[in-house]
Formats: C-alpha cells, sequence, structure tokens
C-alpha cells in the first residue's frame, strides 16, 4: 500500500520539474538559454549566468561533492547566479506555459532574500523570504504556492545587491524540460507495480 501511495503522489505531479543546472557543466561564465520550457532572465534585460565551482574561478563551495573552500555553498558543480554586476537586477524565472501552482529554490545570499510569484496580468500572488545565509552549512529554502485557482506566470528571486546564488530549484509547470525532469506518471506506475510484485512474492516466500 506504501509504494501505492508515493506512485499515486508522484503521478499527481506530471508537471513537476528539478532543475539542478548540471546541464550546464563545463559551460562556467555562459547565459542559461537552453532549458525548454522556462526562460532565465535579468529586469536589466539580460540572462542568467552559470557557474562552475570545479573551475576555482568562484567563492564557492559544493556541499555534497566536497570541494571549494568559498563561503557561498551549494549543490553539485553548476549553479546559476545574476552575474558579476551588482546593478543587475532582479532574477526572473519565466515559465512558457504560464501555469506554475508552486516554485522553491536554494539559495545563498549576503542580506534577506526574496521569492516573489506573479500571474499573467503581472500581480505578486505569493511571496516569502529568508535571511541571509553566506558562509553557512547549508543553502537556505524558500517555497511559495500559488492561491487556489491561480498560478504563476513567472516568479522572482532577488537580495538587496546582487550577492546571491541558487541552486537546486524544483517547481511545476508544462512544458518545463531540464535534462533531469521528475519522472512521468507512467515511469512510476511502472516502478510501482514492480515494488508491489515484489512485495507479494516476497509474502510468498
Amino acid at each position: 500500500m506504501a509504494a501505492l501511495v508515493l506512485v499515486l503522489g508522484l503521478a499527481a505531479s506530471a508537471s513537476a520539474f528539478f532543475i539542478d543546472f548540471e546541464n550546464g557543466h563545463g559551460r562556467d561564465q555562459q547565459p542559461i538559454v537552453d532549458i525548454p520550457g522556462v526562460h532565465f532572465q535579468v529586469t536589466g534585460g539580460y540572462n542568467w549566468i552559470y557557474g562552475d565551482t570545479s573551475t576555482g574561478n568562484w567563492n564557492t563551495r559544493s556541499i555534497d561533492l566536497g570541494y571549494g573552500y568559498g563561503s557561498y555553498q551549494h549543490y553539485g558543480n553548476v549553479f546559476a547566479f545574476l552575474g558579476t554586476d551588482n546593478s543587475a537586477g532582479r532574477g526572473i524565472i519565466d515559465f512558457v506555459n504560464d501555469d506554475g501552482t508552486w516554485f522553491r529554490t536554494g539559495y545563498t545570499s549576503t542580506s534577506n532574500f526574496y521569492l516573489e510569484g506573479y500571474d499573467s496580468d503581472d500581480n505578486m500572488i505569493a511571496s516569502t523570504s529568508g535571511g541571509g545565509n553566506y558562509g553557512g552549512q547549508d543553502m537556505g529554502w524558500l517555497q511559495i504556492n500559488a492561491p487556489a485557482g491561480q498560478t504563476f506566470d513567472y516568479v522572482i528571486v532577488h537580495d538587496t545587491g546582487n550577492y546571491f546564488l541558487v541552486d537546486n530549484m524544483s517547481g511545476d509547470s508544462t512544458g518545463v524540460n531540464p535534462t533531469n525532469p521528475v519522472p512521468e506518471p507512467c515511469t512510476m506506475l511502472l516502478i510501482g507495480g514492480g515494488l508491489l510484485g515484489l512485495a507479494g512474492l516476497r509474502k510468498k516466500s
């Protein structure tokens, strides 16, 4: 039964996505323009940028891979940021199909960090914030949920001066297709069926 509940729960999130930016590995300082279904933009008109801790170019540290000695912590090799221009503005994550219902991101910032969700009429319909965590042991984590019957066209992240990075974003919006999407329901049903079958075999033996 537990396996079935797990399967049904994941099947309900068919449009869920997870973006860890590792598809940009080896493309340090290149713009983020290659994730279908979502546009990474900056209010100043620029694109977001990949950063790669393995290059040694940044004041960063990979939490799970255990290298880098910087004070901006993240996971894996690659993170996302707005570049080194402190006047770059706010980071926009724009969903092409305008139908997001929740969004979550990890962040590291020297100051308070803000996550805001907007509908297609540019009304802010959800927001949250967290304190600065520069030099900490883990990233901070923020999540927003759209009110019932409403959806996110885009979300905006920012601090007070573009001294932040983000990593391991998740949410739901149809059409978003990172290189490592959340498994589709049919895949999960096959896995769940296999788990249930194994449970049945175990009982018989």
